[in-house]
């Protein structure tokens, strides 16, 4: 993908635990990876993307911009789609609950990321968080697109094993798994992305898989 297409990548869920942040960070620079340019903004006031990165440990670029209101959704995505036309990719990191800031970040999203465990917990705030997107897509004429990212799974588990069936009823794409896997911990705490401290890992492997179909959903959007 040639420098400053910009794609806009909003990584979204209605609640907490999903494994939002840690797909965000590592997605990102797997996308570095494969010779793509990306900048990540930190919509969430935990600020654990922004402070992952303050470490220079990633290879990828990034800052904390937040929204506290709705009423400067506007300059906030302005803002944005500046940032987004300077490199290939920007990916949003959420806050992991209905904000201002998630709306807005829906709303600008060229791509809206859904990460979702296998948890009824999870499927409940994957079905709000979808109602925002339709919202957004009938404003925008079908976009954002949507892809539901199956997360923290665990094969071995009836509900790991159902998780894929259960997201397709929602009628979004699913991309491949990103499993639970303790090198994404691990690599965390150690101030790096799973493919810098464990390369060519099952956690590497899911990164890179998610990379590959973030950018054929960018070509297409």
């Amino acid at each position: 993908m040639a420098r400053g297409t910009g794609t806009i990548v909003t990584v979204a869920n209605l609640k907490g635990g999903c494994g939002k942040s840690t797909i965000a960070l590592n997605l990102a620079c797997a996308l570095v990876e494969a010779k793509h340019d990306v900048h990540m903004v930190d919509a969430d006031e935990q600020g654990t993307v922004s402070g992952a990165l303050k470490g220079g440990g990633f290879p990828v670029s990034g800052e904390a911009l937040l929204l506290k209101s709705i009423r400067g959704a506007d300059s906030w995505a302005e803002r944005v789609r500046e940032l987004a036309r300077a490199h290939d990719f920007l990916l949003i990191d959420c806050p992991p609950h209905l904000a201002a800031a998630t709306q807005a970040a829906i709303e600008v999203a060229d791509i809206v990321l859904v990460p979702v465990t296998p948890s009824l917990a999870d499927l409940t705030a994957t079905a709000n968080a979808l109602e925002l997107v339709v919202e957004a897509q009938k404003r925008r004429r079908g976009k954002p697109a949507c892809l539901l990212v199956p997360s923290k799974v665990d094969r071995r588990t009836a509900a790991g094993q159902a998780l894929s069936k259960m997201l397709k009823d929602f009628g979004e794409s699913v991309a491949p798994d990103v499993r639970q896997l303790t090198a994404f911990v691990e690599s965390y705490w150690r101030g790096q992305w799973v493919g810098e401290y464990a390369p060519n890992s099952p956690a590497h492997d899911d990164m890179k898989a998610l990379a590959r179909r973030v950018t054929r959903a960018a070509k297409a959007a």
